[in-house]
Parts: C-alpha cells; structure tokens; sequence
C-alpha cells in the first residue's frame, strides 16, 4: 500500500509542477486555457474556475496535460478571441511556453535541495575503502584498506554517495577511471579502476560489483564498554575479527550479536600500522534475547549545515549534479554504452519510490527530486511530441522568419509519437522482465 501511495504522490507532484509552469506561461501570454489535467483516462474529479479553466484530476496517474485554446484543434468558440489562440502567438513565446514546465521540474528540485540543505544539512560517510575483494576490480586497481578517496576522474568526493555519483558518469567507458586517494600513510596515489564488470550490469550496486565496502571505523565509544576493555579507539579501523575479513557495518555488527561474551580476535588499522586486538562484546537482552554489543558507533562521518543563505550555493551544486548524472545516463543509452534493458518504467519508479518511503521523508524528497530533473531533462530532448522538439521546431521558425508547413509538423509528431510510445512499451517491458525473471 505505501508503495502504491508513494508513487501516487511522486507522479502527482513532478506532473502537476511540470504542467504548472505550461499554464503559467500561457496564461502570462494571454493564451485561454481549456484544460488543466493530472493524470489520464475516468475522470475522478473536476472543478471550472472563472476563467473557464477545467482542473481535472484522472484515475490513471501517468502523467498529465494542459490543453490551449488552438485553432488546429477545432473552430474558435464564440465567446474566445484570436488573441486567446495559442498556435498564432509569436514563436518566441511558444518556446518560452514548451520550456516552463522542464524548467519547473527544475524548480522543483531546487526548492527541494534548498529545503533539505537547511534542515537536515548534508551527511554522509568518508570515502575510506574497507577491504578490497579478493581478485576484484577494486583489487586489482591496487586499492588497500584505509585508502581515502579524495576525487574520480577530477571530480572531489567527500562522501560516499559522491563516489557512486562520479562513477555513473562512466559507466560504458572502455578505459579505466583514475580514482586519487590517500592511502593510510598518507601518501596521494591514484588507482586506475576499471568498471567494466559494473557497465556489463548497471542494475547492481557498483560498490560490490567493483570490490568496494566501505571502511567500519571507530567512532564515539561509550564508558565502561566491552570497546573499552578489548582496547579500541576512535578512528580504528577493523580489518579483521575472528579470522575473518570485515565486509561492511551490517555483517561486522551481526557477527558481534552473534557473539555475546566471547573473545574474538580482530586486527585494526591505526595511524597507518595494523594492530592485534581482543574484542569482548558484552551481553545485552535486546526484545528477549541475549545479544553482544561492543559500545561502538560508526565514524568518519561528514556533516554540513547550511544558513538559507549558503543552503543556496548548496542546493544549486546538487542540482547541477545530479542533472550532470541524469543527462550522462540518458546519453549513453542512446550511445549504446549502457544497455536498453537497463531502463525503467512505471513498475520501477514504484517500487523505488516506496523504498525511499520506508526509509523515511528525507530519502522520499531526495527521490522526489531527482525524478523531476530527470522529466525535465527527458522533455528537452528534441523529439517531436516532447516539449524539446517543439521547442526545437519554434527555434526553426524564429530563424527562417515563417511557420514550418503544417505536413511536416504532422509527419513529425507522428515519428515522434511512435518513438515515445516505443521508449515507453520497452521500459514496461523491462518492469514486466525484472518482475517474473
């Protein structure tokens, strides 16, 4: 159920936003509009305001319109002038008309980042690479624990969600990416990874695929903990425990569940020289049941705060960024280098936007944000039935100093109907392949 509601929600808000800013540019241009629509098909509900708009709410949220007053569409009803018709308006102000509702996607977003950089700020964990899988890529490009990234391809990382930003960007690229880092003698390197194994299979995280796991450093200790005792400090990292190489937080921590009471040998890395421990992760009953916990939180945390003001240059940043990331992904699938069946439809927006959902409103707004760059980005792709080809098409127009022939812009927004269409039934198809395969 949250899942169908979540993306409910995120279709309504991104169309609705998107359409809004078609009817405002019309209605700045003096264009009457007929309808307003979120949505297709039965009709759910419908209100007419006074100015003979029809606002319409519809059963099938897969996207929406707004219709003008246009004298291709039928004959001038009486009580309309030719100054309301949208099609005779000066070409200029038909291209402003078809690039608002991009430009509000983008609106959106930023509002969004801007919103979520003075509340929440941003947060995340320090690039540190744990340890690397044996006969990995990430292995073989030379990375050890404790490594620091520090920039991909010349772009800093703080953050490793930065690092899965940055590597999107080549996805499909025949050479390997060169990754600086730090390594823990603090010494800069640079380890030249190749991501081909993650470009053959998009759909993966790239971190696993790649042989990367983030670092399990040391944080803040509690007093008198079973941390305390074994000997632990903050900024250690751990490397190893009771034999075994440590893969992430999530299985180091269930392996201390698991272990309530018992000695286990680690090894640590610190200030660059490793070190032999015993962790004594102490009993706790947790809902009936007997635990071990060793008084440990996570580090090597980045935080920053933003007044209104920076929270800006912030949200601005982002938005660059992850349109840079979206328009990089559209790019190569037209290019060949990521495959077609990578692309998602309906089933796949729901379904990550009810896992955004679960994980909480922030993870839900940031989803929010980037689906409405990426509408934004998809609608000014010059194909005839997008607003990119119209625009396109108004581009044309202004140079030539006359209207293109009607026969062709029929012709063209039948290719381009037929090709939307297409994009549309193999992103379906690829939502019904993922779900029964």
């Amino acid at each position: 159920m949250l899942t169908v509601l979540a993306f409910i929600v995120t279709i309504l808000v991104i169309v609705a936003f998107h359409e809004w800013g078609h009817f405002l540019a019309m209605r700045a241009f003096g264009v009457r509009v007929l309808t307003f629509s979120v949505g297709f098909g039965p009709r759910l509900c419908r209100f007419t305001d006074r100015r003979g708009t029809d606002w319409v709410i519809s059963a099938i949220p897969l996207g929406g319109f707004v219709r003008p007053l246009d004298r291709r569409d039928g004959e001038i009803p009486d009580d309309a002038t030719l100054e309301e018709e949208f099609s005779g308006k000066p070409a200029w102000q038909r291209v402003i008309v078809y690039a608002a509702g991009p430009i509000f996607n983008f609106i959106l977003a930023f509002l969004i980042y801007w919103l979520l950089m003075m509340t929440a700020g941003e947060r995340g964990y320090a690039p540190v690479v744990g340890n690397p899988t044996a006969d990995s890529p990430a292995a073989a490009a030379g990375f050890e624990p404790g490594d620091r990234m520090l920039s991909i391809g010349g772009r800093e990382v703080q953050t490793w969600q930065d690092v899965m930003g940055r590597l999107v960007l080549y996805l499909g690229d025949a050479e390997p990416v060169p990754v600086q880092v730090r390594d823990s003698q603090g010494q800069e390197r640079t380890r030249q990874l190749d991501i081909s194994a993650w470009s053959q299979d998009p759909e993966q995280s790239p971190l696993p695929v790649l042989g990367l796991s983030p670092a399990v450093v040391i944080g803040e200790i509690a007093e008198n903990s079973g941390a305390q005792r074994s000997g632990v400090r903050s900024g250690d990292q751990v490397l190893t425990t009771d034999g075994q190489p440590v893969p992430g937080w999530s299985a180091w921590r269930q392996k201390l569940q698991e272990s309530p009471g018992q000695a286990l040998p680690a090894t640590v890395l610190r200030d660059g020289r490793e070190h032999s421990l015993t962790l004594h992760p102490e009993p706790v009953t947790v809902e009936d049941r007997v635990v071990g916990q060793l008084g440990v939180l996570p580090g090597g945390i980045v935080e920053q705060r933003y007044n209104p003001l920076s929270a800006l240059d912030a949200a601005g940043g982002r938005l660059a960024e992850q349109a840079g990331v979206v328009w990089a992904s559209i790019a190569k699938l037209f290019t060949g280098h990521l495959p077609l069946d990578s692309l998602g439809g309906p089933v796949t927006i729901a379904q990550v936007a009810g896992q955004s959902a679960e994980v909480g409103i922030l993870s839900f707004l940031m989803l929010l944000a980037y689906l409405s760059i990426t509408l934004g980005i998809i609608n000014l792709l010059p194909v005839p039935m997008l607003d990119g080809g119209w625009i396109l098409f108004g581009i044309i127009e202004m140079i030539r100093g006359r209207s293109l022939p009607e026969r062709f812009l029929t012709t063209a927004q039948g290719v381009g109907l037929t090709l939307v269409m297409s994009f549309m039934l193999l992103a379906i198809y690829n939502d019904l392949v993922r779900q029964f395969s």
